[in-house]
């Protein structure tokens, strides 16, 4: 038994030092498709509003800490949002036109849209991969094999209505995803000087760039704050219990009243000082984002519970991807307890147990962010993306950990049951693309058309979330079209 566990250890080794880098090919494979399925997506019938600024978003990106809600009181759309509508408005204005060197302007905007999204996916890949194999060695072999195991996740088609973390609209990206692949890499440093290299204080680099990146995170996406005043304060009460034990057995341990200007005066400082602020950005963010004139609703709080209840079933039933996601981990989390204990199984168990009981409170502040008639339960991918990345993560770290010391016999069942999850999402993740994008064609027949008002026989949505019956309606879709040169003239169309 010996021999057979040495040399599979042997097989292994040799992989690692040898062909790891073959893990590059499924990914690069996924990602440009990936790339493709982002492409022929039709844009979303937000995106124009944001490009052309109608009269509910110059507030925003006139006042970009939302003083006028704090100072004044007024109510306007996304006063706490500033960052992801100025990222949104200033991308999708200049980056068709960009493009448009190498490609027409039809396009150009689907390929801005498509870049966009595959960075940001990317992004998200291999934030995940380094957080999973606490290495930043992009070629190490535990960082590539945790980035493809958390890949066949990102749904383009397949289970996206469920768990799209990238969605098929580039406006939600910019709200929701890209606050995401921010928010990871603000908490990369901490997360090294607090579990990585403890010993290590944060470099001055970094403590001057972590809070214009609080400030920014903070007046961006609508999960953010929450997020971050939830795991910023989970991250501080680590940092004072060990601090506090490791004063304790130094015997340097005072009363509770002098434990926090002890805690300022250790080597954690830094850390300390940049959660704290980052806590008071969103604490901030939270308060002046209860003049969003959006939030108007008729819906008491409770009203707005029953329908969280009655959402969370219909979000676990749609489909099978999200329920099999969380099936796969808390299988892995009892493997995991039903092995060998070790100190890195037991991390890995303890931050289960806190990202489960941090999933726990986010749900149950959902309706607390108000409600939205698109989103009529209140629970939806775009709300449930921090627990799908979560999710993710604790299904990449417990992975790694059962494929690097689970004994032979159990590898042997085990590699086929994870190729199984894998072929699972791979294959419910494939797009018609040869399928025509039928607004493609409709922005080319503007385009062409002669007529001051142009006139589609197609039924297909044109830069808004459905057909468009009367020309006075599509105002802005036209001044989107000027501002990115398919047309040399703003041109109304109907259908």
């Amino acid at each position: 038994m010996a021999d057979t566990l040495s040399h599979s250890r042997t097989g292994w080794q040799r992989f690692y030092r040898h062909a790891h880098w073959l893990l590059l090919i499924p990914l690069l494979i996924d990602l440009t498709y990936s790339y493709v399925e982002h492409l022929n997506a039709m844009h979303d019938g937000d995106v124009v509003a944001h490009i052309v600024r109608r009269t509910v978003t110059p507030y925003v990106l006139d006042d970009p800490f939302g003083l006028s809600a704090l100072l004044d009181g007024l109510h306007y759309n996304g006063p706490n949002r500033f960052f992801a509508h100025g990222a949104l408005f200033a991308y999708m204005r200049n980056m068709p036109l960009f493009l448009q060197h190498f490609v027409d302007p039809v396009y150009s905007t689907y390929m801005a849209s498509a870049v966009a999204k595959t960075l940001m996916q990317g992004g998200l890949i291999i934030l995940l991969a380094y957080y999973i194999s606490r290495t930043s060695r992009l070629n190490a072999p535990t960082f590539l094999l945790a980035a493809l195991l958390v890949t066949p996740f990102f749904q383009t088609a397949g289970y996206m209505f469920q768990m799209a973390v990238i969605d098929y609209s580039i406006t939600y990206c910019f709200f929701y995803a890209l606050p995401q692949v921010l928010l990871l890499f603000y908490y990369l440093p901490l997360h090294r000087a607090l579990f990585v290299r403890p010993d290590t204080a944060l470099g001055w680099g970094w403590q001057v760039a972590l809070p214009v990146l609080a400030v920014v995170l903070a007046l961006s996406g609508p999960l953010i704050p929450a997020e971050g005043v939830l795991i910023s304060a989970a991250l501080l009460l680590y940092t004072a219990a060990t601090q506090r034990q490791q004063m304790r057995a130094g015997g340097q341990l005072g009363t509770l009243v002098r434990l926090p200007a002890q805690l300022l005066r250790g080597p954690l400082r830094g850390v300390i000082l940049q959660l704290s602020f980052f806590i008071i950005c969103c604490l901030y963010s939270l308060y002046i984002g209860t003049f969003n004139s959006e939030n108007n609703h008729d819906f008491t709080v409770w009203e707005m519970y029953e329908k969280l209840w009655n959402g969370i079933p219909l979000e676990f039933t749609s489909q099978i991807g999200f329920p099999v996601l969380l099936a796969a981990v808390l299988v892995n989390l009892l493997l995991l307890k039903a092995s060998a204990p070790t100190p890195a199984s037991a991390r890995l168990l303890r931050i289960a147990q806190w990202f489960f009981l941090l999933g726990i409170i986010y749900i149950v502040l959902l309706p607390l962010g108000g409600y939205r008639n698109y989103r009529p339960n209140i629970v939806r991918r775009d709300t449930l993306i921090p627990i799908t990345l979560a999710l993710m993560y604790l299904y990449g770290s417990s992975t790694v950990y059962l494929l690097r010391h689970g004994p032979p016999r159990f590898n042997r069942l085990y590699i086929p049951a994870l190729v199984a999850i894998v072929a699972l999402y791979s294959f419910a993740d494939v797009s018609d693309l040869r399928q025509d994008n039928c607004e493609r064609d409709a922005l080319r027949t503007i385009a062409r058309s002669k007529e001051a008002v142009v006139h589609l026989e197609s039924d297909c949505p044109v830069l808004n979330w459905g057909p468009i019956t009367d020309p006075n309606v599509s105002g802005d879709a036209a001044r989107a079209m000027y501002l990115w040169r398919i047309t040399q003239e703003e041109k109304p169309f109907y259908h």
